[in-house]
């Protein structure tokens, strides 16, 4: 009886290997969801920027160019990223814009100098 007990009862071991796996892996993902939402949110907001100049955001797209890991105002670290968009006021001319994002919050949204139609 004794040993049907053993049978029914399994056992699951983790070693340090594999739980650093795991939250490599949990971190990729973190990450990668993170990168999606920040860009969606800098899409917005210069779609939004664009649209208050009188101007329209080409593809409704933007593009990250650079992440690093900064120090804000309060001295906590947090993800740095820079992205770069494209952006017509006549229709004909392709222009550049930046937008900065720290941590959630956008620091700067700048359009080159472009003609007014």
């Amino acid at each position: 009886m004794q040993e049907s007990d053993h049978s029914n009862c399994i056992a699951m071991y983790y070693t340090l290997s594999d739980i650093l796996w795991l939250s490599l892996f949990f971190l990729v993902l973190w990450y990668i969801w993170a990168s999606m939402a920040a860009k969606e949110h800098v899409r917005r907001a210069a779609s939004e920027h664009c649209r208050q100049l009188g101007v329209q955001l080409l593809d409704d797209t933007v593009l990250l160019v650079r992440t690093r890991i900064r120090k804000d105002k309060r001295g906590f670290f947090s993800l740095h990223r820079s992205y770069k968009f494209e952006f017509t006021s006549t229709g004909e001319h392709r222009y550049s814009g930046t937008a900065v994002l720290h941590a959630n919050r956008i620091e700067q949204l700048q359009l080159a100098p472009h003609h007014v139609s």
